[in-house]
């Protein structure tokens, strides 16, 4: 269930969509400053991209996003429509559908940083638009999924080493090593995709083994490449410094 609430937090700039109210998941509240014991600065906060790296937002556009054409996550659909805010970042504008990256991936280094900013959170990013790793306001917390699991594409029973959250409006760093499926001359796959995921310095998983996606990602099969999303569900949740480097 929805309702409609304004939310925003410094907006840069205010074109139509953002003038007008959003819907906004009816359980998501906002978390207060302050309400949060400080946590440790994790190692990899404002890591600078290596030579060759693709720039995926550096915090001055989004020209390297489009949003997803609804079902179809593997399509554009016209520029990105989330909005830029204070501290070089983007803000998911909730009901505008999810980000795609206009390059597609296979093997490679992601590294993004986040912020929650409130619970629940519900957003990730998905690697090939297929494998997500998935972002939720699970801080202090034993119960539930931890931030950063791999949901999706991993069997029951297969959870992260750690939970390393940091409380929210806190910014969080994320750093995915990933391997893409491996598929012979007729097409045919010969290996599971691959991923080692450390969150705030953290390994959560070590190599882990993906198997094809589960849920709406199912739909999409697997493939050698594929772009990299980001995740609108109802809920605001901030982006910077999101980079790529390829690996051959």
């Amino acid at each position: 269930m929805k309702k409609i609430l304004r939310f925003g937090l410094f907006p840069l700039f205010s074109p139509a969509l953002f003038a007008a109210e959003q819907a906004v998941d009816l359980r998501f509240v906002a978390a207060q400053p302050g309400a949060y014991p400080a946590t440790p600065v994790p190692p990899t906060l404002g890591l600078k991209s290596p030579a060759g790296a693709v720039r995926l937002f550096d915090g001055k556009n989004l020209e390297a996003w489009a949003k997803k054409a609804g079902k179809d996550w593997l399509k554009e659909d016209g520029p990105a429509r989330w909005q830029l805010v204070e501290g070089n970042a983007v803000e998911v504008v909730p009901s505008s559908d999810s980000l795609i990256s206009r390059r597609q991936f296979g093997d490679c280094h992601v590294h993004l940083e986040f912020r929650t900013l409130g619970a629940p959170t519900n957003s990730g990013i998905y690697l090939q638009a297929r494998y997500e790793v998935d972002i939720n306001e699970s801080f202090g917390r034993a119960d539930g999924p931890p931030c950063g699991n791999l949901g999706n594409c991993t069997p029951k029973g297969t959870a992260p080493m750690a939970r390393a959250s940091r409380a929210p409006l806190e910014w969080q760093a994320l750093d995915v090593d990933f391997r893409a499926p491996r598929f012979d001359a007729a097409g045919k796959k010969t290996a599971n995709a691959r991923a080692t995921v450390l969150l705030n310095g953290q390994k959560l998983y070590d190599a882990q083994e993906l198997n094809p996606p589960t849920g709406a990602a199912s739909r999409l099969g697997e493939a050698p490449t594929g772009p990299i999303m980001l995740q609108e569900h109802g809920m605001p949740v901030q982006f910077r410094n999101v980079w790529v480097a390829e690996k051959k």
